[in-house]
């Protein structure tokens, strides 16, 4: 009798439990949804009702937000940063993650313990000499931002760390005793059977770099040199006095559309690939 109230009394909490994320989820999709609707209105029709469904579904808001907002030429040049920028965040934190891993040497877990130790830092506090570097060295262009992002010694490195840590060096052994060099062992070896790792490192970098607003908006002095981000910031500001909100609401699912896109497809790997890591390391 105790154990079927028991069961009950889980059962009941189960289902409020369920039904409070199914109320956290929607208030999280909701805005997406309402910011859909209102991007296909016209301005006048956004101000009258800001709840109501377009009587007029104005795709052309899209067309506009693309040519005349510039957000076209602010996405494609988010496109090849964020490329560039997680290809090379990747690989400079998988390098010196490999190495950590599988080979020792004398201040190994000193650099190791250095990486943990940035975590400790806020980041606010390294503005001011991070800012003056890119200054003396020339660097407030896109070239300085694609460096921004080569950080080998972060929390990229510590993830694959994890990953490289559980595999068996037998395999590398083996290749050693077939004629194969370091680098052929990490590229076509090691980075393979950490692809759980590297994928969900990319994916993780992938949405970082594409949301980036700082270091663009620091270090881009040029507006045709936008990223989406510092392009839909001063959007936003242009809109405060033009009050075209419409486009506007355009604009952001232009630029939030991929990273949704992507997250859809990639959210399995992501939380496989972090928990992995976690139970590995």
């Amino acid at each position: 009798m105790i154990k079927e109230r028991r069961s009950t009394g889980n059962k009941i909490w189960m289902i409020v439990l369920q039904v409070l994320f199914m109320g956290y989820a929607i208030s999280l999709i909701y805005p997406f949804i309402w910011m859909f609707i209102n991007s296909l209105k016209g301005n006048t029709e956004f101000f009258q009702n800001i709840w109501s469904l377009p009587k007029d579904w104005l795709w052309k808001n899209y067309v506009e937000a693309w040519t005349a907002a510039h957000i076209g030429k602010y996405f494609f040049n988010s496109i090849w940063m964020t490329t560039i920028g997680t290809l090379t965040s990747v690989m400079f934190a998988a390098m010196p993650a490999y190495v950590l891993a599988k080979y020792k040497f004398k201040g190994s877990n000193a650099i190791y313990g250095l990486a943990i130790i940035g975590f400790l830092i806020p980041t606010i506090g390294t503005f001011g000499p991070w800012y003056l570097l890119m200054q003396n060295l020339g660097l407030f262009n896109p070239l300085g931002v694609m460096l921004g992002y080569t950080g080998g010694i972060g929390f990229n490195m510590i993830i694959l760390y994890s990953f490289f840590k559980g595999i068996s060096w037998e395999y590398a052994e083996a290749a050693f005793m077939d004629g194969a060099g370091h680098f052929r062992v990490f590229f076509q070896i090691m980075m393979p059977l950490a692809r759980g790792g590297v994928v969900a490192v990319c994916t993780f970098a992938l949405i970082g770099i594409w949301n980036d607003y700082f270091q663009p908006f620091i270090l881009l002095q040029d507006s045709s040199q936008y990223t989406i981000a510092v392009g839909l910031a001063n959007l936003v500001e242009i809109q405060k006095y033009s009050a075209d909100y419409t486009v506007l609401f355009a604009a952001m699912w232009i630029a939030v559309l991929p990273v949704l896109i992507m997250y859809l497809f990639l959210q399995e790997k992501l939380i496989s690939g972090f928990t992995m890591g976690g139970i590995k390391g």
